[in-house]
């Protein structure tokens, strides 16, 4: 240990004690505190997924993350994936999608060097500094920016793996070549990924129009 855990739990406290003064503004993004452990804590991110059979969104949760804020703030928190129900290690079920002047950028990668995980790399995440290529962007540059916040990890985490989750894509595909009559199907279903805006700017256009209204000004 580089820092007393006593003081790092100290700024962890501190953290939780900011989280709970907006606990219903993060709810209602889907940001649920699921556990925490000394110096870590388990962050569930649902997207709302649209669904043409019900006026109500489906709960999906996309990203579910462990933060462990040991020798904090000497050092950025570790970021790790885990299954919401073991809390085990487990990757996402969606990609990290940034969006860039030339596309979308997947910023989940699939194996850190050290940990053999799927990581995050962004600034601010242990293993995106800890990485041989960002030996150059130190955490310390970083630090007094509060890019290791909680609040500030889960708002990035929701901007790339959950608010622009736009609803569920379902394949059904026949298979006759099986040879079992008891698997004539094969169902694949994934979330899909858009923007946002763009997807609810259509959405209350064509709404109006099946009604035979003008869309809105």
């Amino acid at each position: 240990m580089l820092v007393d855990p006593a003081l790092s739990r100290a700024k962890l406290d501190r953290e939780l004690a900011q989280w709970a003064e907006h606990a219903d503004q993060y709810r209602a993004r889907g940001w649920l505190l699921v556990a925490r452990h000394d110096l870590t804590v388990d962050v569930a991110m649902a997207a709302a997924v649209a669904l043409t059979s019900s006026p109500s969104p489906l709960p999906a949760v996309t990203a579910c993350i462990r933060l462990r804020y040991d020798n904090y703030d000497l050092w950025p928190p570790s970021l790790t994936f885990i299954d919401l129900f073991s809390g085990q290690p487990a990757p996402p079920h969606v990609h990290a999608l940034v969006p860039t002047d030339d596309g979308a950028r997947d910023v989940l990668i699939a194996g850190h060097p050290d940990s053999k995980l799927p990581f995050l790399c962004i600034p601010g995440v242990r293993e995106y500094h800890s990485h041989p290529q960002h030996s150059g962007d130190d955490w310390l540059l970083h630090r007094d920016q509060g890019a290791g916040r909680i609040a500030t990890i889960c708002d990035r985490v929701w901007r790339f793996m959950v608010r622009n989750v736009v609803g569920l894509r379902v394949t059904v595909q026949g298979m006759p070549a099986t040879g079992r009559p008891d698997q004539p199907w094969q169902v694949d279903a994934a979330l899909a990924h858009g923007d946002v805006d763009q997807v609810r700017a259509q959405l209350q256009v064509q709404g109006p129009a099946r009604h035979g209204l003008p869309p809105p000004p």
